[in-house]
């Protein structure tokens, strides 16, 4: 970047971080909302339907109340200070309102999040692939502070709560995270004893039930099991199903002793025939009926994941702690993936769409990138906390090591598209037909990638009297991948590999000039190696790390009786090195990208009045990207809008409670239009239009012991496109969100 872009840039944010310090008073972003509230409302990260259903059971037992927040929250852990205090955009979504909102899909759940945005895919991209303010999360999610970087569909019914840390976190987590990470935290036992079931029924053809069951073994120890199984399908998208089932059994011992330890096991299975979506025509999703399936009934997406936790933590007193976790996943897949792809004329195509072509002309291939394989995660992770003081400092200093292993065993099936759009008969773009046959094709190629990484990390919040926080922290990332692939019709062989050793520093300063206000600064960085997808190829194995640094600053406020919190803040991020093709060697990939987001988030979470509670967020991003693009020509762009960015986006979810036992809701989910592509001057933009989709629940306690809930989502039953895929005129699609849907929950505690 020119350094009066750097200067221009620096100046922007200065007006703009005075703008958000004065808005902050009234507004802000949803962030660190609805986990401050949780210390001073009931929703919290607290599994609330718990806490509700057996609050007299609590009362008669005599047994002193243990706060439990998880298994492993990183708000409070790693991050030491309180949640206002903390100089970072962070969005909590409750166990509380996953049911309100009868969430039964982590994507659904992150719509509560500003500044996220939803991508389609096929090939190794697929299960949940987000964008976190513009920049791709594929490979951020993690489970109890673990990667949990693996191809399935995440479903929250053993989350206790869903943290979504906004900007660089590579001193928590290490490589990714640019735009942010996803932590989901995993619901543990008590030592009080209760048992729920929720039931589910639904337009969608939907049939779901859960448990929640833990049971106190001792005085100090306890059992939590929960278990999900589901059959749904989606409304208005014919051909789409989803067979689920999971377990979660939990042990924890030593339950408020300085010495406690849970050892958790989680396993789902799913067995989906995935959405394929429906191409763009003219720029524009096509314009045909919401229903139609361009996939084929064989179509499935399965998957088996199982993950272990040892999580062992001793307080030698309150000042020093350590811990450590230990976690072993293994995720199976099988994914036979037929998307629509019009080719090219040269393969025995009808090619893309012309200007002008009438729809019923228009015909449609299958594209099938397959593939199954077994990815593993070995990691470990030691934690060490130490208070202390130097003269009129106080130090919150944490410190710790994690090694991991992952390895990746990938079998591609030959995809036939490639040299022969017609090897399944094109169909009609008006009238699909997904009973055609899928000829049963071969494994072409198996690749075998194994990364290992090491790292030490170490931060520092110091208090500076009662008014001031510095946080100073560094991790230092050393990340190895090997790839071995073999491709058999040739028998060639092909072997990669590539270190990374990447300091990530990060600064923030926090000021306090009331109990019930905060203001902070914060720098950070954050870098994606070559193989960050455990996966290399001749163009990249040679190419060192993106890195990206990010400027925030905001300002948290707690008004009425710290009922409400409300936030605002402003960023700006830079990846300078971004992978772009050579303009001199279209074969070579090389680091010289440039990729710009900077905007500003607004928010507010809590109770307004003792009856109506709110949590509402707002997003403006201004996301710029220049590259190259294409081989013959080359085409240079310059400055044109990310892919799949919206730079408006608003979420509000509101309730009223009528009555003690009558409760009702209303929300509204706004993204503004986006761009499915880079626009260049040889490609016209194809856009996804802007949509609001309206949402509303109303929920009657018939006693303690049952509930009844009804959700209408997608209200007014609006026809919009969420999950976006676009590579080129012939290659894209984009996945409709579900018709109006209605639920039937019955929550029975026992």
């Amino acid at each position: 970047m020119r350094s009066s872009e750097t200067t221009k840039s620096i100046s922007t944010l200065g007006l703009a971080l005075h703008a958000a310090g004065a808005v902050g008073v009234g507004l802000g972003v949803m962030g660190a909302d609805s986990a401050a509230l949780a210390q001073t409302t009931d929703r919290a990260t607290t599994d609330q339907a718990t806490s509700h259903d057996h609050a007299d059971a609590k009362k008669s037992s005599g047994v002193s109340e243990v706060v439990v927040t998880g298994i492993r929250p990183l708000l409070g852990a790693k991050i030491p200070l309180s949640i206002k205090d903390t100089p970072q955009s962070v969005n909590v979504v409750s166990s509380q309102l996953l049911q309100e909102q009868s969430i039964t899909r982590l994507e659904d759940a992150l719509k509560n999040v500003p500044g996220v945005t939803l991508n389609a895919g096929e090939g190794a991209a697929r299960g949940d692939t987000i964008n976190i303010r513009g920049f791709s999360a594929f490979n951020d999610f993690f489970l109890d502070g673990v990667r949990d970087a693996a191809i399935y569909v995440r479903d929250p019914f053993n989350l206790e709560s869903i943290e979504v840390l906004k900007g660089p976190s590579a001193t928590l987590f290490g490589r990714g995270s640019t735009g942010g990470a996803v932590n989901q935290v995993s619901k543990a036992p008590t030592l009080n004893p209760f048992g729920v079931f929720t039931g589910d029924l639904g337009t969608n053809d939907e049939y779901r039930g859960t448990i929640d069951v833990n049971q106190p073994i001792g005085e100090s120890a306890a059992l939590r099991l929960n278990a999900m199984g589901e059959s749904s399908e989606v409304a208005d998208r014919d051909g789409v199903k989803n067979r689920h089932w999971g377990i979660a059994p939990e042990a924890s011992f030593g339950i408020g002793e300085p010495t406690t330890a849970t050892l958790a096991f989680f396993h789902l299975s799913e067995n989906d025939v995935p959405d394929v979506g429906i191409p763009f025509v003219g720029g524009a999703p096509a314009h045909v009926n919401r229903s139609n399936d361009y996939g084929l009934t064989s179509d499935h997406s399965i998957s088996d994941v199982d993950i272990g936790t040892l999580r062992i933590k001793h307080d030698f007193n309150p000042n020093l702690s350590i811990a450590s976790t230990t976690r072993y996943a293994n995720y199976v897949f099988n994914y036979r993936f037929d998307a629509p792809n019009f080719g090219s004329v040269a393969s025995g195509g009808e090619g893309p769409p012309t200007v002008g072509e009438p729809l019923s002309s228009i015909v449609v291939g299958r594209d099938s990138p397959s593939s199954s394989g077994t990815q593993t995660n070995l990691t470990e992770q030691v934690d060490v906390t130490a208070r202390f003081d130097t003269g009129f400092l106080r130090h919150t200093l944490v410190t710790g090591i994690e090694l991991a292993r992952q390895t990746n065993h990938l079998d591609s099936y030959n995809n036939p598209f490639n040299s022969n759009n017609n090897w399944i008969p094109e169909t009609p773009l008006l009238d699909p037909d997904p009973n055609q046959v899928h000829p049963v094709e071969p494994v072409t190629k198996t690749q075998i990638t194994t990364a290992d990484s090491e790292a030490a990390y170490l931060t520092d919040t110091v208090n500076i009297g009662q008014y001031v926080d510095l946080i100073a922290g560094v991790r230092v990332d050393r990340f190895a991948a090997s790839y071995d692939q073999t491709t058999f019709a040739t028998g060639a062989v092909l072997n990669l590999s590539h270190i990374d050793v990447v300091p990530s520093p990060r600064v923030a300063l926090v000021f306090k000039p009331t109990t019930w206000q905060s203001f902070y600064a914060s720098y950070g960085t954050s870098f994606d190696p070559s193989a960050e997808a455990l996966t290399l190829t001749t163009k990249t194995a040679n190419l060192g790390p993106v890195k990206a640094t990010t400027y925030e600053a905001g300002s948290k406020t707690s008004l009425l009786d710290n009922r409400l919190l409300v936030t605002g803040a402003i960023f700006h991020t830079e990846v300078d090195n971004a992978q772009v093709n050579d303009p001199e060697n279209p074969t070579l990939t090389t680091l010289q990208g440039n990729e710009t987001v900077q905007g500003i988030e607004l928010g507010a979470t809590g109770h307004i009045t003792p009856r109506f509670e709110i949590t509402a967020g707002y997003t403006y991003l201004d996301g710029k990207t220049s590259g190259d693009a294409g081989t013959s020509p080359m085409i240079r762009y310059n400055n044109v809008a990310i892919p799949n960015l919206a730079r408006n986006a608003v979420n509000v979810w509101a309730e009223y409670k009528i009555t003690p036992p009558w409760e009702v809701g209303l929300g509204l989910n706004y993204l503004d239009r986006r761009i499915g592509d880079v626009v260049t001057s040889a490609s016209p933009p194809a856009v996804v239009p802007s949509y609001v989709v309206w949402s509303a629940m109303t929920s009657y306690k018939i006693n303690d012991r049952l509930k009844l809930q009804l959700n209408v989502i997608n209200l007014f039953d609006t026809l919009y496109y969420d999950n976006v895929y676009y590579t080129s005129t012939s290659e894209n699609h984009v996945i409709p969100g579900a018709g109006r849907t209605v639920k039937l929950t019955a929550r029975a505690s026992f």
